[in-house]
């Protein structure tokens, strides 16, 4: 008698390689990819690629700054692991260097990353507690105190007190503004990722939380402009400043400081250009193509860069030059009840800035009320 064969079915794309494969696994694996079709809109192949790394995400938004970037990324990768302290805040990281670097950017871009948008973390002005009794709003009233009972803080625990999966993301603002009783009440948080009230009704929780702080210390020395023969390390004159001001147990509690570097020219340019492209998006909303020439961006980098102000002094630049040209065509196409058309920004030979319509547009129906609503820029939307 002849042996039947026995039957197996080849495995299909996506399935796992190895012996063969049973009709009725190789059934399950399709149905199981069609599931995580039908529920995420998302093919099962593509589930099982690697997420992007961070340090992309940074990268993106905070330009020239590679240094910092790495730093982040890599204390969110071991926070990710779980191979922190478990009894301390996921990371500590205090980020030192001049004003208009992107220290604050670097912030917003690890909270659009983490949790559900660049505004989704808990920020505390540490220059609004220099005096010694504003430090009662940092802890708490102590007993006995009007608003004792209610506990009020400058914290939010809904954007502190994450989970592991969305960790909270706390920002103490230029810290060394700060009075030495709010510093000292830091420390406890530092160390242990716990704050107890001064009232005694409660704690907040640090534990999953990154914990950032930000310093200017140094940076004046660190971009003024000295003989050759006198130059030093940018992060000479920075470490030198935080070690002289900051007490020691209050470095010991930090994880990694932080360096942020000044920006150059080349940094510039790319800052100048996601500024063209915030721009193009807040005319798109209106309607309004708009193109720039190639030589706008090397012009407002020449009117604009300071390496003492960072890029400050390029929205500056982008605010006085550009923004009244680009206000003045957009008023003039609402005035005129034109439909909206293309507009392009050039640089006159009298180094002025000019924008100009690309094509005629031609008259329509709408009326003076409608053209205006239809260009108005609401406050939240200028942004």
């Amino acid at each position: 008698m002849r042996r039947r064969r026995r039957r197996t079915s080849k495995p299909s794309p996506g399935t796992p390689s190895g012996s063969p494969i049973a009709p009725w696994a190789t059934c399950l694996w399709r149905r199981f990819r069609k599931s995580e079709t039908a529920v995420t809109t998302t093919p099962g192949t593509e589930i099982r690629q690697p997420e992007d790394p961070l340090a992309a995400h940074l990268a993106a938004t905070v330009i020239g700054q590679h240094d910092a970037v790495d730093a982040v990324s890599r204390a969110v990768r071991i926070a990710r692991a779980g191979l922190g302290h478990h009894d301390r805040p996921l990371s500590v990281l205090l980020f030192a260097g001049p004003t208009g670097v992107g220290k604050t950017s670097m912030v917003r871009a690890l909270a659009g990353a983490l949790r559900a948008g660049p505004e989704d973390y808990c920020r505390i002005d540490m220059s609004a507690l220099a005096q010694e009794h504003y430090a009662a709003s940092f802890s708490g009233a102590p007993p006995g105190y009007s608003g004792s009972k209610e506990s009020t803080t400058l914290f939010d625990k809904s954007r502190i007190e994450g989970d592991p999966y969305t960790p909270g993301i706390v920002l103490f603002d230029e810290v060394e503004k700060a009075h030495p009783v709010v510093i000292r009440a830091l420390l406890h948080v530092l160390d242990n990722g716990v704050l107890r009230l001064s009232s005694g009704a409660g704690t907040i929780e640090f534990r999953n939380c990154h914990v950032i702080l930000t310093t200017n210390l140094g940076s004046r020395r660190s971009v003024a402009r000295r003989p050759w023969w006198r130059c030093r390390s940018p992060d000479d004159a920075i470490g030198k400043a935080i070690e002289s001001f900051f007490d020691p147990e209050f470095l010991n509690r930090i994880d990694e400081v932080v360096r942020f570097a000044a920006i150059d020219r080349g940094a510039a340019q790319q800052i100048v250009d996601l500024e063209l492209g915030r721009i193009t998006q807040v005319l798109a909303k209106r309607y309004v193509h708009i193109d720039f020439d190639d030589s706008l961006v090397g012009y407002l980098v020449e009117q604009g860069f300071d390496p003492r102000y960072g890029a400050r002094a390029l929205r500056r630049s982008i605010r006085r030059h550009l923004l009244p040209a680009i206000a003045d065509a957009v008023d003039a196409i609402a005035a005129t009840r034109r439909d909206p058309g293309a507009l392009h920004v050039v640089v006159d030979s009298g180094q002025t800035i000019a924008c100009r319509p690309s094509h005629p547009c031609p008259p329509t129906t709408v009326g003076p009320e409608q053209a205006a609503q239809k260009f108005l820029v609401t406050p939240m939307e200028g942004k």
